[in-house]
């Protein structure tokens, strides 16, 4: 997921729930008490694990 973003230059935030007490309650409750990751938030979306066609068009990203 990093490495998708950086080729394409979008900037982000990342939170490392195995560190983080609060970013992992944070996602718990974003996906119902799910452990799966990543968990990412674009806009008003919430996509659970590596998604590409989902995360390009969240972002309006074309191949």
């Amino acid at each position: 997921m990093k490495e998708f973003l950086l080729q394409k230059g979008i900037t982000f935030t990342d939170h490392d729930v195995t560190t983080d007490k609060a970013a992992l309650e944070e996602m718990r409750k974003i996906t119902q008490g799910g452990l799966s990751v990543p968990v990412i938030h674009i806009a008003d979306e919430i996509i659970v694990g590596f998604d590409e066609e989902r995360i390009r068009k969240a972002l309006d990203i074309k191949q």
